[in-house]
C-alpha cells in the first residue's frame, strides 16, 4: 500500500486555513492558537504552501475541522456553533469548564473526548 504523504498536501494546507479561522470565530486569541495547533508566530502572513506540518499538527486539525462539522450538524444558529467552545458546561465531560480549555490542555485524547461528546449528542 503507497503511504500519503499529507504534509505535503493541500488539503492540509487548507485544513490549516480554515483552522485557524475556526478558532478565529471561536474567540481564540492568539496564544490559545499556537498552543492548539503550533503555526508559525507569523501565520497571519503566512504563504501555506511553503509550510512542513507536523503528525501532531495534521491530526489536531482534523480534530478541529470534525468538532466544527459536529457542531454545524447539532446546532443551526451560529451563535450556538461558534460560542459552545468558549461556554462554560457543566455537563459530564466539561465539570464546569469550557471545552476550548479541555482541548488546551494540548493533549489528543482530549480532543477525541469533546469530539466524542458533541457526536453523541448528535446522535440522541
Amino acid at each position: 500500500m503507497q503511504e500519503i504523504d499529507f504534509n505535503g498536501s493541500s488539503a492540509t494546507r487548507i485544513g490549516m486555513r480554515t483552522s485557524l479561522k475556526i478558532l478565529e470565530e471561536w474567540g481564540c486569541n492568539q496564544d490559545q492558537v499556537q498552543a492548539l495547533l503550533t503555526p508559525p508566530k507569523n501565520y497571519n502572513d503566512l504563504d501555506f504552501e511553503q509550510v512542513s506540518f507536523n503528525q501532531e499538527q495534521i491530526e489536531r486539525i482534523s480534530y478541529i475541522l470534525n468538532i466544527h462539522a459536529g457542531l454545524n450538524a447539532l446546532f443551526s444558529n451560529p451563535e450556538n456553533i461558534y460560542g459552545f467552545m468558549n461556554l462554560v458546561n457543566h455537563n459530564h465531560p466539561f465539570n464546569g469548564a469550557k471545552p476550548i480549555d479541555v482541548i488546551l490542555s494540548k493533549e489528543n485524547d482530549n480532543f477525541q473526548l469533546v469530539t466524542d461528546h458533541i457526536t453523541q449528542l448528535i446522535v440522541r
